[in-house]
């Protein structure tokens, strides 16, 4: 087989503009392509966003919503970035990291004690990139965290929409 003539060997710079425009082309095709297959998900409204304090009127008799909210201003500070602020794994971060992100409202991470979750939310995750917060947080700050993941959970849980 006989190499191409001169005038079509793609050298230097030109190289690198031929890579990186098939790189790009190729990450707006995937990009397109999870849009396509999951088009909705991303701009439907859910009860609960971090973005927003939380609301009263969704917690049960008896709770206190001061240490709720203060559990959600740690969420947005330290768990949003790769969580997201629905909890569902969809952070900034997210599509960054291997494995990605558990999706905090899902029915398998709802089933888990407080005891649970406050073990995963303390301590680093091997394998992950969750590094645990026990040594930024304390115990009674790390419980606030779990409430709020629980309180992330009802909002998806119960479909309300705003």
């Amino acid at each position: 087989m006989t190499p191409p003539p001169a005038a079509y060997r793609l050298t230097g710079a030109g190289r690198t503009v031929a890579i990186v425009s098939v790189g790009i082309a190729a990450a707006g095709t995937v990009a397109w392509l999870a849009t396509l297959f999951n088009p909705a998900r991303d701009i439907e409204p859910v009860a609960a966003d971090a973005g927003a304090p939380i609301d009263v009127t969704r917690l049960r008799a008896g709770v206190d919503p001061l240490p709720m909210e203060q559990g959600r201003v740690y969420y947005v500070q330290l768990c949003l970035s790769c969580h997201g602020p629905r909890g569902d794994g969809r952070g900034e971060w997210a599509y960054r990291v291997t494995p990605r992100p558990a999706n905090l409202t899902s029915p398998r991470t709802q089933a888990r004690s407080d005891a649970q979750l406050f073990e995963f939310i303390s301590e680093p995750r091997l394998g992950t990139p969750m590094i645990g917060w026990k040594k930024q947080l304390s115990e009674s700050q790390l419980g606030q965290v779990v409430a709020y993941v629980r309180y992330l959970g009802a909002g998806a849980e119960s479909g309300a929409r705003h």
